[in-house]
């Protein structure tokens, strides 16, 4: 009898326990709350984030500037062929023409170097901000 009245105790639990809440909270956290998602392509933005603090923290050695062409050839390789994306690729390539006038002057000056860092971390900022504005 002790039993049966226990059973009986649990089962008018569950019927107080409304399970939908608990199913819905428990598809947010499984999914990865894919509600929260960017609606910008956030490798374009990243790849263009990295260029643009290079820039700004990084000096006029040979290994930093390498590192920020290396970025802007993948940026200019990666929005290359999306859909629609010819805007965001032309704004790319000019980033990388950049980049590359510093890459191959021999030996620049620290004014020179100071300066060409600057325009690129100012084109950088200004790509940042139509990337984060245009929809995926």
């Amino acid at each position: 009898m002790g039993q049966g009245t226990k059973e009986s105790q649990s089962i008018k639990l569950y019927q107080y326990i409304d399970i939908k809440p608990l199913v819905f909270i428990s598809m947010l956290i499984l999914s990865g709350c894919g509600l929260f998602v960017a609606n910008y392509d956030t490798t374009e933005y990243y790849l263009v984030n990295h260029i643009r603090t290079q820039a700004m923290i990084g000096n006029c050695s040979k290994e930093n500037v390498d590192t920020i062409y290396k970025t802007s050839t993948e940026l200019v390789n990666f929005t290359q062929y999306l859909p629609r994306n010819e805007p965001t690729h032309e704004m790319a390539q000019n980033l990388h023409i950049i980049v590359d006038e510093l890459r191959k002057r021999e030996s620049p000056g620290v004014t020179y170097c100071k300066n060409k860092l600057n325009i690129i971390s100012t084109s950088a900022e200004e790509i940042q901000r139509v990337v984060g504005k245009k929809p995926k």
